[in-house]
């Protein structure tokens, strides 16, 4: 019993520190035949995080969305997936943080680390073609780990400062119509 307890409670404790993005609301809409999601995250990150980025570490963030049909007595049918990473870098001698979309290569510059995380968190559209089938989609964002320098990767394994993980959120799709203009 005292294991099973115990087992339960460091499930508990390891969920609380890995996840430090929160998703907060999600906006969608549907525009010329596509499916538009927008994550609202609220993402703080540790000061060790912010010490890295400020001393040349690039950071990659990875946010995902899935879009899916429901299948009664068996696996929901996975209709799209939509994957978008981003490098947050600084930049010393001109004293700008940059994001840079690493597919399709657009650069963003911000005067603080603080409004392009806000701009991470807030302002990323997932696009889907718009189809009838789709019942739900699931979204999450994390810090990947795997794209630090090899000596950074093995130390953040396990500390909570390192664990910036939203895990997958679901949500029904609720789209009243084509607002097209």
């Amino acid at each position: 019993m005292i294991r099973k307890t115990l087992i339960a409670l460091l499930f508990v404790l390891f969920t609380a520190i890995t996840s430090a993005a929160n998703l907060l609301r999600v906006e969608q809409q549907v525009k010329n035949g596509n499916l538009l999601i927008k994550p609202i995250y609220e993402l703080p990150i540790s000061d060790k995080v912010i010490e890295a980025i400020d001393n040349g570490i690039v950071i990659t963030f990875v946010m995902q969305t899935k879009l899916y049909e429901e299948v009664n007595w068996w696996f929901d049918n996975n209709l799209a997936n939509n994957i978008k990473t981003y490098q947050v870098r600084y930049f010393s001698l001109n004293s700008l943080y940059q994001l840079h979309n690493i597919r399709t290569d657009e650069k963003l510059s911000f005067a603080s680390l603080e409004e392009l995380m806000t701009y991470l968190g807030e302002e990323i559209i997932f696009e889907f073609k718009s189809t009838p089938l789709a019942d739900y989609f699931e979204t999450r964002i994390f810090l990947d780990k795997q794209a630090l320098p090899s000596i950074m990767q093995l130390p953040n394994v396990f500390d909570p400062d390192w664990n910036f993980n939203s895990d997958w959120q679901q949500f029904q799709i609720d789209v009243a119509q084509d607002s097209s203009q």
